[in-house]
C-alpha cells in the first residue's frame, strides 16, 4: 500500500503577501502621489536531506506545501513515498524549507547529476541569488516623456507577428539613448524574450547602448535582476510589478515602470527620469512572522 506523505502544515509564513506603496500614477498626463498595493515576492530556499536544491522566488504562504509540489513536479520525490518536514523558517526576507527523504545526500545529489544544471523561469541558483546584490548604479543621462513611452509601446505592439496569430507570447523590445529600437523579440516565456533580445544586442555589438527595457509582462524580481545585467536605465512593463524589483531598481537607480497602458502608467522607482518629482516614501508591510518546526 502506497505510504502517504507527512501533512504539510500551513503553519511555516503568515507573511502578508501584499503591502501598501506610495507610488506615482500617471493619468490624463498628470502625475499624482497614490497609494499602491504591491504583491510581495521573496526567495524560498528549498533543501532536501540538508542538499540546497532551488531558491524559488515565491508569494509568502504555503511555503511547504510549495516545497512539497516542487520536489514531486521536479522528480526529487515520488508521489507515494514518505517525505518528512524537517524544519519551516520565514522571515521578511526569505524562507527556507528543509525536507527529508530516504537515500541520504548521495540520493539527492545523484539527483541533481542526472538533472544537471537547470535554470527555469522561476527557479534559480542560490549565486545568481547573491549576485543580484552586486549589480552597479547605472548613470542619469536618459530622460524621457510619458508620451514617448506610450507612443513606443504602441510601436512595440504592433511587431508582435507571433502573437498576432496564437496570443500566446510575450514580447521585449530594447531602445538606446535615442529611443531607436535594437532588438525586438517574441517567446512563449517572458525571460526568453528578455534573454533573446539582449542576446541579439550582444551579436550586432549594440548592447552598450540599451537605455530603455520595454516589457509585455509584469516584471518580477528575475525580470529587474537580467535587466539590470545591462545598463538599462529604464525598465518599464504592460503588467505589474513585485516588492522586490522595487526594491532592486531603487538599489540600482533604475526607473521602474508598470501597467503602461492606454495612457496611463504607474511609476514606481526614479521617477525624475520622466520629470517628475518622487513621492515621499511611505510603505506599510505586514510583520507577522511564525517559524515552524517538526
Amino acid at each position: 500500500m502506497p505510504k502517504q506523505s507527512s501533512p504539510a502544515p500551513n503553519l511555516c509564513s503568515l507573511v502578508h503577501p501584499m503591502l501598501t506603496r506610495t507610488i506615482l500614477r500617471y493619468r490624463e498626463q498628470q502625475a499624482h502621489p497614490s497609494d499602491d498595493q504591491i504583491l510581495v515576492e521573496f526567495p524560498l530556499f528549498i533543501t532536501l536531506n540538508t542538499v540546497p536544491i532551488a531558491t524559488l522566488e515565491c508569494t509568502p504562504g504555503n511555503e511547504v506545501a510549495l516545497a512539497f509540489g516542487f520536489c514531486i513536479t521536479e522528480q526529487f520525490i515520488s508521489t507515494d513515498e514518505e517525505v518528512q518536514l524537517l524544519y519551516c523558517n520565514t522571515s521578511k526576507e526569505e524562507a527556507e524549507v528543509s525536507l527529508v527523504i530516504e537515500g541520504g545526500k548521495e540520493r539527492v545529489h545523484k539527483i541533481l547529476r542526472h538533472k544537471g544544471v537547470r535554470l527555469s523561469s522561476s527557479c534559480y541558483s542560490v549565486e545568481a541569488r547573491c549576485a543580484s546584490k552586486n549589480f552597479s548604479e547605472v548613470g542619469n543621462d536618459f530622460i524621457l516623456t510619458p508620451a514617448q513611452v506610450h507612443s513606443l509601446q504602441k510601436e512595440s505592439e504592433a511587431c508582435q507577428a507571433l502573437f498576432s496569430n496564437t496570443g500566446a507570447t510575450h514580447f521585449c523590445a530594447l531602445y538606446d539613448q535615442q529611443l531607436s529600437l535594437i532588438a525586438y523579440s517574441e517567446d512563449v516565456g517572458r525571460h526568453n524574450a528578455l534573454d533573446k533580445s539582449i542576446g541579439q544586442t550582444k551579436q550586432s555589438g549594440h548592447i552598450d547602448k540599451i537605455r530603455l527595457i520595454l516589457l509585455s509582462s509584469r516584471v518580477s524580481h528575475e525580470m529587474l535582476r537580467k535587466s539590470a545585467a545591462v545598463n538599462a536605465q529604464v525598465i518599464a512593463g504592460f503588467s505589474a510589478v513585485t516588492s522586490s524589483a522595487i526594491h532592486l531598481a531603487e538599489q540600482t537607480n533604475r526607473t521602474l515602470l508598470g501597467f503602461v497602458r492606454n495612457g496611463r502608467m504607474n511609476i514606481y522607482s526614479h521617477s525624475e527620469r520622466l520629470g517628475f518629482s518622487s513621492p515621499t516614501p511611505h510603505i506599510i508591510p505586514e510583520k507577522t512572522i511564525v517559524n515552524y518546526a517538526l
